[in-house]
């Protein structure tokens, strides 16, 4: 029998009109995406108050789980274990509450004084000028500040109520979490596999990709209050250990935990050495965590994470702007899980696409 060559597959013939239809397609596609992004933000925003606290449990219980593993590997029971994190958690978090204000405390006198001196030089200096104090009555302007602090005394009472329930909702979460982790990861890798890579690749990747942002965030943390507090011993300001403890514990809240505790910090070198050393010591508050931290911390979460320090930066205040600190702080992370998540496809994809070649050329 002669050798007959395959017969050659017709070749595909392209309307004009396909592309506008491709184009049609992918539009719609995306305007799909933006309006489930659009109503899951809203329906989000709408349970803050709930899904804030879940978030915060849920980020916590794959940080803190292995500590429970670890208990349970010695002997003690799921449940005891997380309950004896829990309290280990509370108490470094209560210290830290504690020495704030037992310092602010002990220093408020001397602090008082030195504002109330510092406004009287300041209103001397400025006499006769055009920024001139001597007309404003102080004692009027804090009944006017007294009145307002008042009507807002009722949002401040919600709010603090709302932080309460939250912070309960939360504790009640993460003991869950923690203790009903190995069921909870098995149920998520039964149901996140990606185009048959498997879910247990996907959720290991997620969890290590946590860890090591919040190892870089510690590592940066730590230098940050390691330095800030030889900075109040060089100056002789007192509660220097409390001034780095409550730097490294405030470092893990985006923005205002820095505000916290530089301002912490400088109300005791003001009460103790005086206007010159709070400033030499908010110079140094400023440089260090301003400078320091943050070109460490993009510098170790970059390498950690290998995410551009571009992309890490424009997802931080992507994730400021979409969902406040909670955001700036999960951004990155949450990028490198959905770009890993989107790898596998994409992947698997390519892959699908090369053994559709293949058999049409052996074909």
């Amino acid at each position: 029998m002669p050798h007959q060559d395959p017969v050659p597959a017709p070749a595909t013939t392209r309307h004009p009109g396909d592309g506008v239809l491709r184009l049609g397609r992918i539009g719609w596609a995306v305007v799909g995406v933006a309006a489930a992004a659009v109503v899951v933000y809203a329906a989000v925003s709408a349970i803050s108050g709930l899904a804030v606290p879940l978030v915060v449990a849920a980020v916590l219980g794959v940080l803190l789980h292995p500590l429970v593993d670890r208990l349970e590997r010695l002997g003690l029971r799921r449940g005891l274990g997380s309950l004896a994190v829990l309290v280990a958690l509370g108490a470094v978090l209560g210290v830290a509450v504690w020495v704030t204000a037992d310092g602010v405390v002990d220093q408020s006198a001397e602090i008082t004084d030195r504002l109330g001196s510092g406004l009287d030089t300041l209103q001397q200096q400025l006499a006769g000028t055009t920024l001139d104090l001597s007309g404003v009555d102080l004692s009027e302007t804090t009944s006017s500040l007294a009145g307002g602090v008042a009507s807002l005394f009722g949002s401040v009472f919600s709010s603090a109520a709302a932080f309460v329930v939250g912070t309960f909702v939360a504790v009640f979460f993460l003991f869950y979490v923690m203790t009903d982790w190995p069921r909870i990861e098995e149920f998520a890798a039964r149901h996140s596999s990606v185009r048959g890579t498997p879910g247990r690749v996907v959720v290991d990747e997620a969890t290590a990709t946590l860890r090591r942002y919040f190892g870089a965030l510690t590592t940066s943390s730590l230098v940050t209050a390691v330095l800030i507090g030889l900075g109040a011993i060089l100056l002789d300001v007192p509660l220097a250990f409390s001034i780095a403890l409550v730097t490294f514990v405030t470092s893990y809240i985006p923005y205002l935990g820095a505000i916290f505790s530089g301002a912490f910090a400088v109300l005791i070198a003001l009460g103790s050495q005086g206007p010159t050393s709070a400033l030499i010591l908010l110079a140094v508050i400023l440089v260090v965590q301003n400078v320091v931290q943050t070109l460490m911390l993009t510098k170790l979460s970059s390498d950690q994470l290998r995410l551009h320090p571009i992309v890490n930066l424009g997802s931080t205040i992507v994730g400021a702007v979409l969902a406040g600190l909670l955001g700036a702080m999960l951004s990155a992370p949450v990028t490198v899980i959905v770009r890993d998540v989107l790898g596998h496809a994409r992947a698997r994809t390519d892959d699908a696409d090369d053994g559709r070649a293949g058999d049409a050329t052996t074909g």
